[in-house]
């Protein structure tokens, strides 16, 4: 019975070690650093426990029960630390990790001090009754000390507990595995001190040790087939918490792992998610990504304004060639798409009054030709030009020609109808296509727009200008082209213009 009881202890003492050297080289996250921690305790702890075994007179059963003290002291911590960590829970470093580490280091402290250590043990012997072991009288920190080393396991199973009703069905398995070996040395701990508080510590094994072999075996199944560690790595976390592109882990099945500060700025639909929902089922997820596996998607998002963004999305394989999850980098592209809005306006909008450009207006005016000649529509062009501009630029400065060429083009386009066509020609010239209206009509509209520019008053520096306009009117024909339609249209303003200005003159043909 001693030998397997030996045997147990050292297939612990190797199970552990494969966890921790496999978490340390094998698994990336942040969350392994004290899980690592907490392993250690936990090899220490065994190995305490092994050379009491294996010890042959009281000095060296208590000196191995002194190395166990170090494992036992601070494994309650660093497994507190670790499922805190684990399950998203910020703890404070000062308020509380502090004083909980100084605990377990005054536990350790005050049985290596050879002053104190009569408080936790009174007096003790060697026994070689079965098992090679200390057999001791508790003193009056005993049972203070071994209820704080549970403390941090009753943390962390508390922890666990309330994250299981919380998070998806897929994650609870991880949270369950972690569970149970938790709880397996707490309740192999509580069974002990029961029975140094009866008095029968002495006639039972302890049985601590052993729950660890179990505990042991168990994460074992979680660290290799469970994966109870998360994808990311400690330096991915920290850089995506610092760059500009928003950054969300997902899952094979696009259910939702982890998420940056940047993209809860730009997508906070996704801080209300739980870990393992869908990802589209975050408040204002676009509709553009609930498909993609892979590859890059634009989209835009309009809350008080309207924000451009492009989305990448990257599969993450394992060594096998398994999807394990999906990367979705989001990129602010709102200021490349503003520019190239202005790039294009550039081309085809007149910078200073927001009309077509003559060759934009030109292109646009050819299609409305052809649609209207289709429909059997009446088609007239109209040239537009401003009387004694040039006394305005004279008078005022070229500022203030520009604000009354704006006013121009803001006076026309509220006379026209919607549909009409209006560009800027050029200079104090203004060019227009009209369709669906007869003779008539048209120099009706004609007359509305010289007369809301013979009383429209621009204010310019506390000063009245008042500008008038002559404009040119022709029909276009089936033997016309809009160039030479514009042409009979500039001929008639011409016209206008020797007739005394201010007034519209109709085009006509020979």
């Amino acid at each position: 019975m001693y030998i397997v009881l030996v045997i147990i202890i050292c297939v612990a003492l190797a199970l552990s070690l494969f966890i921790g050297i496999y978490a340390l080289f094998r698994t990336q996250t942040y969350k392994k650093n004290y899980f690592l921690l907490m392993q250690s305790m936990v090899i220490i702890y065994l190995i305490g426990y092994l050379l009491e075994l294996t010890s042959t007179n009281a000095e060296e059963a208590y000196a191995a029960v002194k190395i166990l003290y170090i494992g036992a002291s601070f494994v309650g911590s660093f497994a507190f630390f670790f499922m805190a960590d684990y399950c998203n829970i910020k703890i404070h470093p000062i308020l509380i990790k502090a004083p909980m580490l100084l605990l377990s280091l005054a536990c350790t402290m005050i049985m290596w001090t050879t002053k104190f250590h009569f408080l936790v043990y009174k007096d003790y012997l060697f026994s070689t009754e079965g098992l090679h072991q200390l057999v001791f009288t508790p003193g009056p920190l005993y049972s203070i000390i071994h209820l704080y080393q549970s403390v941090g396991l009753i943390l962390s199973i508390g922890i666990m507990i309330y994250q299981l009703y919380k998070w998806k069905k897929r994650y609870r398995r991880q949270l369950l595995t972690l569970l149970i070996c938790l709880t397996i040395p707490f309740v192999a701990e509580a069974i002990y001190y029961l029975t140094i508080i009866s008095g029968n510590h002495s006639s039972l094994p302890y049985l601590t040790p052993y729950s660890l072999a179990l505990m042991s075996f168990c994460l074992y199944l979680g660290v290799t087939r469970f994966n109870i560690f998360e994808i990311i790595s400690i330096s991915t976390v920290t850089a995506m918490d610092h760059i500009r592109e928003g950054f969300i882990l997902v899952d094979n099945d696009n259910n939702y792992l982890s998420y940056n500060p940047a993209a809860a700025k730009m997508l906070p639909g996704i801080m209300k998610l739980l870990k393992g929902d869908s990802i589209s089922s975050a408040k204002g997820w676009p509709e553009e990504l609930k498909d993609v596996e892979s590859g890059s998607v634009d989209f835009s998002i309009t809350a008080h304004d309207t924000k451009f963004f492009r989305a990448s999305v990257s599969p993450v394989f394992t060594e096998n060639q398994i999807l394990m999850a999906k990367i979705i980098l989001f990129s602010d592209i709102t200021d490349n798409v503003n520019l190239m809005k202005e790039l294009e306006n550039a081309a085809y909008i007149d910078s200073l009054t927001g009309l077509y450009n003559r060759k934009h207006f030109t292109e646009l005016a050819n299609v409305d030709i052809e649609r209207a000649l289709r429909l059997e529509q009446s088609i007239y062009t109209v040239m537009l030009d401003l009387d004694f501009f040039k006394n305005v630029n004279d008078t005022y400065g070229h500022a203030a020609g520009d604000i009354v060429l704006k006013v121009t083009a803001g006076i026309i386009r509220q006379t026209i109808r919607s549909y009409d066509l209006l560009g800027r020609y050029g200079g104090e010239e203004f060019v227009l296509l009209i369709t669906a209206l007869d003779l008539t009509e048209a120099h009706k509209l004609m007359e509305r727009i010289r007369e809301n520019m013979e009383h429209s008053i621009i204010n310019y520096e506390g000063q009245e200008i008042k500008i008038t306009c002559s404009i040119g009117l022709a029909r276009f024909d089936e033997k016309d082209t809009l160039e030479s339609s514009i042409k009979n249209a500039d001929e008639a303003l011409y016209a206008a213009k020797n007739s005394g200005r201010n007034q519209v003159k109709i085009h006509h043909k020979l």
